[in-house]
Parts: C-alpha cells; structure tokens; sequence
C-alpha cells in the first residue's frame, strides 16, 4: 500500500491520518498486519510495518530514488467540472512536472480548487507509483504568466507550421479555452517570441490537447 506525505520526514514510528486508515479499511487491510509505503515526493521511500487495526507503524526500511531531471511542463486553460479531474489524473501518470493553469479572456471556468487539485494529483501519483509530485499554479492572466515564463510553445490550429517542425521540446506549450485565443493573446504571445505550431485541423478540448502534449513531451524528453 502506497501513501504520499510531501515533504515529510520520519523516525522510528509513523502515526497514521483518519484518511489513510480509512483507504485501509476500504481495501480490508486494517484488519491485517501489513507493509505501507510513505513517499514524500523527493525520491524518500519510508516502509512501514503496521499491525492489525493498528494506528502506528514501525520504521523497517528506507530508501531513495532518483528523480528526472527533466520538466515536462504545460499551460492551458481550465476546463469544466470533471474534465479537468480527468486531464490532473491522466497528465499526472503520464509524468508532468508542472501544472500551469491560466485564465484567458475568453475562458469559460476560473475558478481552481488548489487544496482539491493537489488531492488528485496526489491520487494519481499513489496509482501510477511515481516519486515526485507535480507542482500547479494559478495565473489571473495570461500577461501575468507571461511575466514569468518565457520560453512557450504557441498552439494554434491557424498556424502554418505543424507541431512535428518543432525542435525544442523544453518550450511550455500553451493551450487555449474553447472559445479560442483573442487576437490580443496571440499578439501578445508572438511579442514573447513563442513559436506557433498547429497539431492538425481538428479543435480538441482543453483537456485532450493537454494529455497530448504531456505524452509527446514526455517521449521526446525521456
């Protein structure tokens, strides 16, 4: 059984969350003696020894693991109600590093959960046995995010170039609400020098362009 305590650092003796014996008993493990594993996000692995209907647990093993190097990071929209749990969850297994959600002119949804994003983020790291965690942030704007990034990736399907032109796979691709890009946007990414690309003649939802550029990233930079 896999746990994820980010940044955490234990001893001797873990002392479990009313969450993780909650998991336990759904998977009829707390009735048993059991081995869990803790990962705090940063390549620590701490393995436990937890006894029947047991609170706490024993320090048998620790371990650590390298984590890449590279930065598979992505910039869209957000896009409504369960799709975006579904491209958090998916983008996580695929391997993301970094989350960058920005709200557009003509975005649809605003609002982001961290506190909720961060649990399936979590979730999907448990699932997909991965030992770092994705980071997210929030932009209000597209000028504010440009204010700290620079390096990005334009995807627009008016774009004379197609995305198989591109050479440089550490760019932050940028994906756009529904309601596509203002004018103002584009104007303002191509003042950023961004490259333009297209990734074919159909529109896709946030969410599907999102899971795609994560896999072509993480293929191209594994």
């Amino acid at each position: 059984m896999l746990f994820f305590r980010p940044n955490e650092t234990f001893q001797n003796e873990i002392t479990l969350t009313k969450e993780e014996i909650e998991h336990l008993r759904s998977l009829r493990l707390n009735e048993i003696e059991k081995e869990i594993e803790v990962r705090d996000g940063n390549g620590n692995s701490y393995f436990f020894q937890v006894g029947q209907k047991s609170k706490t647990g024993k320090l048998i093993e620790k371990r650590n693991f390298e984590i890449p190097t590279t930065q598979n990071k992505i910039a869209s929209a957000i896009p409504k109600a369960q799709r975006l749990d579904f491209l958090l969850q998916k983008s996580t297994e695929i391997g993301i590093t970094d989350f960058y959600f920005i709200n557009f002119f003509q975005s649809e949804r605003r609002d982001l959960n961290i506190e909720r994003c961060n649990k399936i983020i979590l979730e999907a790291c448990s699932q997909s046995k991965r030992h770092s965690i994705p980071n997210i942030k929030l932009y209000n704007s597209l000028e504010k995010f440009i204010l700290e990034h620079q390096n990005l990736l334009l995807l627009n399907p008016m774009a004379n170039q197609s995305l198989s032109q591109n050479s440089d796979w550490e760019l932050i691709p940028v994906i756009g609400p529904e309601g596509g890009f203002r004018k103002e946007e584009i104007e303002l990414l191509e003042n950023t020098k961004a490259k333009s690309f297209s990734i074919g003649k159909n529109i896709l939802r946030i969410e599907t362009a999102h899971i795609y550029m994560t896999s072509i990233k993480q293929f191209f930079l594994s």
